[in-house]
């Protein structure tokens, strides 16, 4: 919780405790961690994989469960941003408005830290940011990789969005997917909350219940000039059942 990750100059990340005035881009090496690994388990995506690694990737046509990622990174992603921002970039600068964390989220993914002395820790998802631009990792620690199961991948997911402008910052952020098998439902949810935070619904959901359910598994709703807590979580029930409608055709 008290270090952060700088984003440099070519996307690499280099680790700094919190109170580490800022420096320029010229102190960090590079960190090889770009790997990006195919098995009939799942997909390891090394921290310093680039959003443009990602977009261009031929996946395996059997895992429609990747299309939120590249959906999100996507919205995103100018040309300039999907040549340097890592997919570990994005989830250690703990935004509110991060692409990367609600689809991760969703496809019930678990992210591995790693300390000076090369012990690894592993952490779902849903719990690594805790606040804005504040995360569970500890001094003397950076992120690895992440692990994202088969069983996800090979169900449908989505990604969806709200802005006032489609540049604008979002103000609401909903990536969904599907269990192949059981036909459970997980939703990560950023922009309208903080932290991100994971929303799931049962097999074959009924869509009146999604004010209850919200009511239940969201907290944190955000307020500001540019929209209420009650508007982002009323959006946000609009993008569930947007998500939905896709899952379910899939």
């Amino acid at each position: 919780m008290g270090s952060r990750l700088e984003l440099a100059g070519r996307g690499d990340l280099a680790l700094l405790p919190a109170a580490t005035p800022p420096v320029g881009t010229g102190r960090f090496a590079p960190l090889d961690w770009n790997e990006l690994e195919i098995s009939a388990e799942g997909l390891k995506l090394g921290a310093t994989c680039t959003f443009q690694q990602l977009l261009q990737y031929p996946w395996p046509p059997h895992w429609p469960g990747i299309r939120a990622l590249c959906e999100g990174m996507a919205s995103l992603a100018s040309f300039k941003v999907a040549h340097l921002a890592t997919i570990g970039g994005n989830l250690c600068l703990a935004l509110s408005v991060g692409v990367v964390a609600p689809v991760l989220i969703a496809l019930e993914a678990t992210y591995t830290l790693i300390d000076l002395q090369g012990s690894l820790r592993h952490i779902p998802a849903q719990d690594f940011q805790i606040g804005p631009q504040q995360t569970l990792q500890q001094l003397g620690e950076a992120l690895r990789s992440i692990w994202i199961p088969a069983q996800r991948l090979r169900g449908p997911s989505t990604f969806q969005r709200l802005g006032i402008t489609q540049t604008d910052p979002a103000l609401v952020i909903v990536a969904g997917s599907r269990d192949p098998d059981s036909g459970d439902y997980r939703f990560g949810l950023n922009a309208a909350l903080s932290p991100p935070q994971l929303v799931r619904l049962g097999f074959r959901p009924d869509p009146e219940h999604l004010p209850q359910l919200l009511a239940e598994q969201a907290h944190g709703w955000i307020a500001d000039f540019r929209a209420s807590a009650l508007y982002r979580q009323r959006m946000s029930e609009v993008l569930i059942r947007r998500c939905l409608a896709i899952l379910l055709r899939e």
